[in-house]
């Protein structure tokens, strides 16, 4: 009995249907992997400069550039620098080494698509043979040291000239030019320049020549404005620090007129100079003066004849050292209790006749009613304000009625400030049994000071 020819299963005529293809595709791709991968040519669709390199060898990419064209107009490239006092300067491209990177940029569009693998690599090729052409361009190339440098040195040679044309300035004037004091050139401005028309030249085939135009100037109000500002010093005159007592030095007004200055400039021609007085203005005090006023002169005076037993004349003695020598600066209040202190036995006060509820006692430190009343009748007529003064209960011996002032401790106080501008001094002495005390100061208006008669002893 014949046997049966075996048939082959419907499944496996699917899978060999699907494998051949597969396998000729795979076999394609790695044909075109090895081939066209280690072929040294520019893979498709790329193009330099507008110009198409697919399927070029880096010599022939250089080739098809005619980079020789790019070459002599580098080499003729050139721009000239005309400044607004004419003078110029002059950068050519072998100045600057103007070159391209063409080689740089071939070599880059050889390894486009090269270098992941031998499947990315295929991949890429196969891509690029239905991408969209892909651009690369040549670039300047060029030391830009040199061109900045060469501009910048031409610039600062210039903006000394320029400067040597500035308003001048002595002691007792200033000489300016009509049209000097411009804004100088600035150095980036010019490079940049340099550099746009350097290569305007190289596009063009043509030199190129561009005029600098120095930044917009100031209005003739606007130089003499600011030389105004440069030169101007207010006038100062010395002052005192009351505190200190020291007087600051003096400073001398500079100054000109502002308005004529300007006037004068306006109806000038363009180069012509103009000659600008500098006034000095003299303080109205020096600090010669100031010193000189301090204490200069005596606003009160008042002598006055000591009586009593030696223990009141110690009294007297003892609180008229305490005040003798002191400052009141301007606006201070002079207090006698607080200068001459607590009157006690341990410092040196003795027993003395004073006058209390009408009486005459005799009490530790008796008798310094007798510097209060002197210092008070010293200012009485003055026009230092009185802020504290007492009279006595009854008529005292050695001032006239109304020119007293009594004090005592913690209870009553001969009190007077210092209303005036200045310092001042207050000044006593005992000799023998004369008690004196000045008050010296500065009297700037007619400011009276009395000196009464001393009474007869």
């Amino acid at each position: 009995m014949p046997q049966k020819k075996k048939r082959v299963p419907t499944i496996v005529k699917i899978v060999i249907f699907l494998l051949i293809p597969a396998l000729v595709a795979t076999l394609a791709f790695c044909w075109v992997g090895m081939y066209y991968r280690d072929e040294e040519r520019i893979y498709p669709n790329i193009s330099i400069a507008g110009t198409d390199v697919s399927w070029l060898t880096k010599e022939e990419a250089l080739q098809a550039l005619n980079l020789a064209d790019f070459e002599q107009r580098a080499g003729t490239a050139g721009v000239t620098i005309v400044f607004p006092d004419y003078s110029e300067f002059t950068i050519l491209g072998e100045d600057i080494n103007l070159t391209n990177d063409a080689e740089s940029i071939v070599n880059s569009a050889y390894n486009m698509g090269r270098g992941r693998g031998f499947i990315m690599d295929t991949m890429s090729f196969i891509r690029r043979l239905y991408d969209h052409v892909y651009p690369m361009n040549v670039h300047h190339v060029y030391d830009a040291d040199v061109l900045y440098n060469i501009a910048a040195e031409f610039t600062e040679d210039y903006n000394q000239r320029l400067a040597a044309t500035e308003p001048l300035i002595y002691s007792d004037k200033i000489i300016i030019t009509k049209g000097a004091g411009e804004e100088p050139a600035e150095k980036m401005v010019v490079q940049d320049l340099a550099y746009t028309g350097l290569f305007d030249s190289f596009e063009t085939g043509q030199h190129s020549q561009i005029e600098y135009i120095l930044p917009e100037t100031g209005t003739d109000a606007l130089l003499i404005l600011d030389l105004h500002k440069g030169i101007t010093v207010p006038v100062e005159s010395a002052a005192l620090n009351v505190e200190t007592l020291s007087v600051s030095d003096c400073v001398v007004g500079i100054n000109f007129d502002f308005v004529s200055a300007v006037e004068l400039l306006n109806e000038t021609e363009t180069g012509k100079t103009i000659t600008i007085p500098v006034e000095y203005i003299q303080p109205e005090t020096t600090r010669e003066l100031l010193e000189s006023m301090l204490f200069r002169d005596l606003i009160g005076e008042q002598t006055t004849w000591v009586h009593g037993a030696s223990g009141r004349v110690t009294n007297i003695e003892i609180s008229a050292e305490a005040i003798n020598g002191i400052i009141l600066t301007p606006g201070e209040e002079f207090s006698f209790n607080d200068v001459v202190g607590v009157r006690h036995s341990s410092r040196g006060f003795k027993a003395g006749g004073a006058i209390v509820g009408g009486e005459m006692v005799t009490v530790i430190g008796g008798g310094i009613c007798q510097t209060a009343s002197t210092l008070y009748s010293a200012i009485r007529d003055t026009e230092l304000q009185v802020t504290e003064r007492h009279p006595h209960s009854r008529p005292i011996p050695y001032l006239p009625r109304g020119r007293d002032a009594t004090v005592f401790w913690n209870r009553l106080d001969f009190r007077f400030i210092n209303n005036t501008d200045f310092p001042l001094r207050i000044d006593f002495e005992l000799d023998g049994r004369h008690l004196t005390t000045q008050v010296y100061g500065t009297i700037i208006d007619d400011f009276p000071t009395p000196s009464l008669p001393m009474p007869a002893g």
